[in-house]
């Protein structure tokens, strides 16, 4: 990799750094989501339904490792 295959994950997590090659990652913004969860939440409980599904968008970053630019 990545001359034939480039590999990309979804997590952000630090495991992709220490593989080998390193795992180039969408790393989601997890305090935002968390954030959007717990204010969802808070609305049921305070018995406030949504009118019908809603789309939330987070931030993300890209993490380019050696699995989509190879090695320096």
């Amino acid at each position: 990799m990545p001359a034939d295959l480039a590999v990309v994950g979804f997590d952000g997590s630090d495991e992709g750094e220490y593989t080998t090659p390193t795992l180039t990652t969408i790393a989601p913004d997890k305090a935002a989501i968390a954030e959007q969860a717990v204010e969802r939440i808070h609305h049921r409980i305070a018995g406030e339904t949504p009118d019908g599904p809603r789309e939330i968008v987070t931030l993300f970053r890209l993490e380019v490792r050696e699995s989509t630019a190879g090695r320096p």
